[in-house]
């Protein structure tokens, strides 16, 4: 079996970790793209969510309401079905949630990804630390 490594970035103001390259959303018919500066990386996030700017973008339609916790607060959102590139071997078709509110080109990876692979996060010397998402291929 081969793997891919996705390395991560650890983001400098809050203790987070973000993708920095290849991640990419497509509409499911792969007409439209959007291609994410980064994503944050969710533990806590069960499903993978954007940003109602990249919905738009890609131009797809919802397949369903959910209400869901963020926060502390309920939040009736949309379910939108895109595929995402994590690297050139790694395209996932999955559900996401539209983020209510205005923010911009927001993308993070919930479990229903991260749980595919095996997230290592290697703490090193000072409050820097490493991080990689190791994903099996076909």
């Amino acid at each position: 079996m081969r793997y891919v490594s996705i390395p991560l970035k650890e983001y400098p103001i809050e203790p987070s970790f973000r993708m920095c390259k290849d991640c990419v959303l497509f509409s499911t018919d792969y007409l439209n793209v959007f291609a994410a500066d980064a994503a944050l990386i969710d533990t806590g996030a069960t499903r993978t969510s954007v940003s109602m700017d990249i919905i738009r973008q890609l131009g797809i339609p919802p397949k369903g309401r959910e209400l869901i916790e963020i926060g502390n607060a309920l939040h009736d959102v949309c379910v939108y079905n895109v595929k995402i590139m994590l690297s050139t071997e790694l395209i996932f078709d999955v559900d996401v949630y539209g983020l209510p509110g205005e923010g911009k080109g927001a993308v993070i990876i919930g479990m229903d990804i991260i749980g595919k692979g095996k997230l290592i996060i290697e703490p090193t010397t000072g409050k820097r630390h490493k991080g990689e998402i190791i994903f099996p291929t076909p």
